[in-house]
């Protein structure tokens, strides 16, 4: 915290909040960002595998968790919801989840 204080104050800007603020949030956005890992394992134990694969066609990893929490929500709406989203590309209900660690 102090390097950043010393970088904006070299930038004639001057942070009003503290050590422990900082400290703080980190924590918090830490404790965030692993109930969105445990999210997503949940939906890909969920999730057909149709529905899965699809997700993973893209490369990045943020696209793919868009895609398989968008799909979750279609899931969740109702079977026909998701088949709407996958279109004349049938989606098979009979195999769902995959194995996570």
């Amino acid at each position: 915290m102090v390097v950043c204080q010393k970088l904006f104050a070299e930038r004639g800007i001057n942070l009003s909040i503290t050590q422990k603020e900082v400290e703080t949030f980190l924590e918090e956005y830490r404790k965030y960002l692993l109930s969105q890992v445990e999210e997503i394992k949940d939906i890909l134990q969920t999730l057909p595998v149709d529905a899965v694969e699809r997700a993973f066609s893209y490369k990045d990893a943020a696209k793919i968790a868009e895609k398989l929490k968008y799909y979750h929500s279609m899931y969740q709406i109702g079977l026909h919801a998701l088949e709407e989203v996958f279109g004349k590309n049938k989606i098979s209900f009979s195999i769902r989840g995959v194995n996570v660690v």
